[in-house]
């Protein structure tokens, strides 16, 4: 470096030199000027020329004599080739690190710029060459020693806050497999004062910066995320300012969180911040087939979260603490597949919060069974128990204790959001009014689960609330709401009353079931002080059982392989808003609590069911048709002959006057007591003679000769 800069130096002396020379051309003073260029001692002739003292690029060549070849004539041919040899960075460039880590904040955006400059004549390919190969240089570093280089971390972490798109992206895919390596499965606690003044050992204070410093780079990593993960194709659609990159990244941050949700990650530190990233992308389920995917898999994370959390609890709760503050938020504005993830709960499968455990006294051991321990011993035995202590939070252990609060706190909050709902859409006539009204019947099946865990003192907010979703479904469908007579012309501008559709039917049957069984659990665990009247319910159902059996998805539930309806507007099969249970399936549910699993079931219920299911026969179903027929053998074993005198002819009628279909009118309710029923005729059964089916055919001929059988004797 020293000659080189002398030789510069001699070359600006000449120069200046002969530009002087140049001037003095022009007066006539170049003879004095030689003289004294003389006296100096400069001589052209000796002095350096100008292409002498520019640098030489000499190659390091080295021969390398590699494999010899054997020619076809039997000759062999040594081969040897040339290899350049790399100069080797001179020492200053090793240290280069370190004095970057020295470099204050400020000059990031310069060492930045300074980076673009130097790949400024790279072509992309070239630059997403050299981008990759850094990261992955970055990665294995980390791999091989994560202690020593923990400055790669934070490196890696940058280039993911990155402007440029490429680096960002990249450097946000490969932080997942690293995250994933180094951070252990529990939670690192951050030092007190008292611990970061006290000395320890070098390799104790090489640990702690390691973990500190690997919090606060995932911590920077998970706030990154979430503020990418906000950008998504529905809601960006109509932003100019958001571009495609923005979009590949949104999703692509989605796309990461949902990876480490799935991984040990979802025991470490921040992850409720973590869960939220995946809660926060369940809205209305979107249109755009990349939105749809990303909102798929984030249901899928969090039915695999709550399955998988069956033994401990604080995942499920932390998870359904944040879904529950979110659809409130949103005003439950949410799909009803979002609501469906509490079905997926594993941790409320053995909970029973109707036993009195912990109500009863512990027994406590007499002075003569006690063991006889020593001042010393009791003391050994108390340290022994704190050092277990704590050694169970350090493993973080949950007690049999704080999971069953887990499971308190858990169904607290999914039960006051399901009273939320149905008391935020009973009152909407049209499902499409109120966002709340689209999730009744995905509420209801969550109830019908949940709802025997319920404590006493939400029973009668619930039957209040299913009382009234129901009536208010009964009421628009009414015979005065079909069509109302004006001046003796039919008025058609209405377009209330008329068949009920199938969700209607189906939230019917749902609020029915769930009233019986949030009943019927109070009453078998002695808790339920009262008798509660649920004859609303029963006559709803025997309202209801005409248009069921009209409805043609009867038997199908959203498994079942369909076309699309051609004439519909939307060309989409419509799903039913409970994906577990089958109409049929409701129906029987139904049937059973009211006659074999409560004593609401009577001889004229008994026998005016059996009619109305008769009559329903004719348009179900076979397997509907031939589970009815079951049920109806059930019930004639347990009325006898108040049920089997139907299938007998007029001549042997038990009852007298004549038969009402039922008491429905504009001004009264079905009342099943007052229609008759016993002196009713089953002539259905001589058509069921003669259906289709060969099961349901002898289905009905068993009933008719048991009702004989019976009379014979």
């Amino acid at each position: 470096m020293g000659k080189r800069k002398q030789n510069a130096e001699k070359l600006a002396k000449r120069k200046k030199l002969k530009q002087e020379q140049d001037a003095q051309l022009s007066t006539g003073l170049f003879a004095s000027t030689t003289q004294v260029s003389d006296e100096e001692g400069n001589d052209w002739d000796n002095e350096e020329q100008e292409y002498e003292l520019k640098p030489r690029n000499v190659k390091n060549v080295k021969t390398v004599e590699s494999l010899p070849i054997k020619k076809s004539d039997g000759t062999i041919e040594r081969v040897v080739r040339e290899v350049e040899i790399e100069e080797e960075e001179p020492a200053s460039e090793e240290e280069e690190p370190e004095v970057e880590e020295e470099k204050p904040q400020e000059d990031e955006k310069e060492e930045e710029e300074e980076e673009e400059d130097e790949d400024a004549h790279l072509t992309p390919q070239q630059k997403l060459i050299k981008i990759k190969e850094e990261i992955a240089d970055l990665a294995s570093k980390l791999i091989e020693n994560p202690e020593e280089n923990i400055s790669c971390l934070t490196r890696l972490r940058k280039m993911s806050e990155s402007k440029n798109f490429v680096t960002s992206q990249l450097a946000i895919m490969a932080l997942i497999p690293i995250f994933k390596s180094l951070a252990p499965s529990y939670k690192i606690r951050p030092l007190s004062d008292v611990e970061k003044r006290e000395k320890v050992s070098r390799e104790v204070a090489k640990l702690r910066t390691f973990e500190q410093s690997l919090v606060t780079n995932y911590i920077a990593y998970i706030d990154t995320l979430t503020q990418f993960s906000k950008v998504s194709y529905s809601n960006s659609a109509n932003n100019k300012k958001i571009t495609s990159d923005h979009l590949k990244r949104g999703f692509l941050a989605t796309t990461a969180a949902t990876e480490l949700c799935l991984s040990s990650l979802r025991h470490f530190n921040y992850r409720s911040e973590l869960f939220s990233i995946v809660i926060k992308r369940l809205n209305r389920k979107p249109t755009n087939p990349q939105d749809y995917q990303v909102f798929m898999k984030c249901l899928r994370v969090l039915e695999t979260l709550l399955k998988d959390d069956a033994e401990n609890g604080d995942i499920t709760f932390d998870v359904i603490r944040i879904m529950t503050k979110t659809i409130r938020d949103k005003k439950f504005r949410v799909d009803e597949s979002v609501i469906n993830v509490f079905l997926s709960l594993a941790l409320l499968e053995d909970y029973d919060p109707n036993n009195n455990r912990d109500d009863l006294p512990k027994p406590k051991l007499k002075k003569k069974d006690r063991v006889h321990l020593s001042k010393k011993e009791r003391k050994a035995r108390k340290e022994r128990k704190e050092i277990e202590e704590e050694m169970r939070k350090a493993e973080q252990a949950i007690t049999v204790e704080e999971r069953e609060k887990y499971q308190a706190q858990v169904l607290k909050m999914i039960l006051t959001l399901y009273l939320e709902i149905l008391k935020a859409g009973s009152h909407s006539v049209d499902a499409g009014e109120k966002d709340a009204a689209l999730l009744m019947g995905a509420v209801l099946e969550g109830l019908s689960r949940f709802g025997q865990m319920a404590n006493f003192d939400l029973l009668g907010d619930f039957l209040e609330v299913l009382r009234e979703i129901m009536n208010d479904i009964v009421e628009e469908h009414s015979m005065g709401h079909f069509n109302s007579i004006v001046d003796g012309k039919i008025d058609e501008t209405d377009d209330q009353g008329g068949m009920y559709s199938g969700k209607q039917i189906r939230t019917v049957l749902l609020c029915i079931a769930t009233s019986f069984s949030l009943v019927l659990n109070h009453q078998s665990t002695g808790r339920l002080p009262m008798t509660i009247d649920l004859s609303k319910f029963v006559s709803t159902l025997y309202l209801v059982l005409a248009d069921l059996a009209l409805d043609p998805d009867l038997e199908f539930s959203h498994k079942t392989l369909r076309l699309a309806d051609p004439l519909s507007i939307a060309n989409e099969v419509e799903k039913p808003a409970i994906n577990v249970s089958t109409k049929a399936e409701l129906l029987l549910r139904c049937l059973d609590f009211i006659f074999f699993r409560s004593k609401n079931g009577t001889t004229p219920r008994a026998t005016s069911f059996t009619k109305r299911l008769y009559l329903s026969f004719l348009q179900t179903p076979e397997k509907t048709s031939l589970a009815g027929l079951k049920f109806i053998g059930k019930l004639m074993n347990r009325y006898d002959e108040a049920v089997k005198g139907l299938w007998n002819t007029e001549e042997r009628i038990s009852g007298e006057g004549t038969y009402n279909l039922g008491i429905e009118r504009e001004d009264r309710e079905v009342e099943l007591e007052r229609s008759n029923s016993e002196a009713a005729t089953l002539w259905e059964n001589v058509l069921l003679d003669k259906h289709y089916c060969p099961l349901v055919r002898d289905g009905s001929r068993s009933l008719m000769k048991n009702s004989k059988a019976g009379a014979q004797r």
